[in-house]
């Protein structure tokens, strides 16, 4: 495999906890930077959610909402920025990782360039709602700013969750 090219990070993470079919209180907001120059030849990135296994070892189902996104940044479309997955659910019980796949488009095709794993989360009826922590509400305060369509009344709404 190509040494990678870019880094991949939750910026902010799926919850711990979550109720089935009950949708995640938050974004998932994934930060992209390249590494050095990224090939010349990309012309368009994306982020895509599946859902894994506790382990992340094996495909699972049952995830649902926005799964794709384009990565922005207050320049629009771009190279480095933010991608906001929302709204996520998971609709069975169970323990389960979010998996999240940059792609490259290019004249040439679509080209998966990374992934990483979020923490387990655990998927049960009596997970309580995810309330944003005081350094994910400064934090989503920050993001106002990247043209990921985050207001300050969705992050209000977010803390009367």
């Amino acid at each position: 495999m190509a040494s990678p090219e870019f880094t991949l990070s939750f910026d902010i993470t799926p919850p711990t906890a979550a109720q089935p079919n009950v949708p995640f209180t938050l974004p998932v907001i994934i930060a992209v930077n390249p590494i050095g120059a990224p090939a010349q030849n990309v012309q368009h990135l994306v982020v895509s959610a599946s859902l894994r296994n506790e382990s992340g070892t094996a495909a699972a189902v049952g995830l649902g909402g926005s799964l794709t996104a384009s990565v922005r940044s207050r320049a629009g479309n771009a190279m480095s920025g933010y991608a906001k997955l929302s709204p996520l659910t998971i609709s069975q019980p169970g323990k389960y990782r979010l998996r999240v796949m940059l792609s490259a488009a290019s004249v040439n095709g679509v080209v998966t360039k990374e992934f990483v794993d979020s923490a387990v989360i655990d998927v049960h009826a009596g997970a309580t709602a995810q309330r944003p922590s005081p350094t994910q509400v400064a934090r989503l305060q920050q993001l106002t700013a990247e043209n990921l369509d985050i207001s300050v009344a969705d992050i209000a709404t977010w803390q009367r969750a």
